[in-house]
């Protein structure tokens, strides 16, 4: 299935331009692996996982929780804004799919960061 993330990740690897990518991440409803199932919006408490590149970690997310069916781990209802603004600068994002995923390195949420207060 082709959702907004997934397609806004097609787009900048076409044109080579993860700023394709922000809107959709921005504005998505993430289900996030969570380390309890403690009360919902709390970036602190998300399951942390070894990150794609050597020596950094990583939060797994989809925007649909069927995605993380196999998953044992509870999740949490997380907009993407709110992970943007809370998740700690050294985290990355894996984005899973049923074919597969995309990533945003610590270097891309930073710029994200920074597009969050422009309109």
């Amino acid at each position: 299935m082709e959702t907004p993330l997934k397609l806004a990740f097609q787009r900048a690897r076409a044109t080579g331009n993860i700023d394709e990518v922000f809107p959709a991440l921005k504005s998505a409803t993430l289900y996030v692996v969570a380390g309890s199932s403690g009360p919902p919006n709390e970036a602190h408490d998300l399951f942390i996982t070894k990150s794609p590149k050597n020596g950094r970690m990583c939060v797994t997310v989809s925007e649909s929780e069927s995605y993380l069916a196999k998953v044992s781990w509870p999740k949490r209802v997380i907009s993407g804004e709110h992970l943007l603004r809370h998740l700690p600068k050294a985290m990355e994002i894996v984005v899973v799919y049923p074919d597969g995923g995309d990533y945003v390195t610590q270097e891309q949420m930073e710029w994200f960061r920074g597009m969050l207060g422009k309109p």
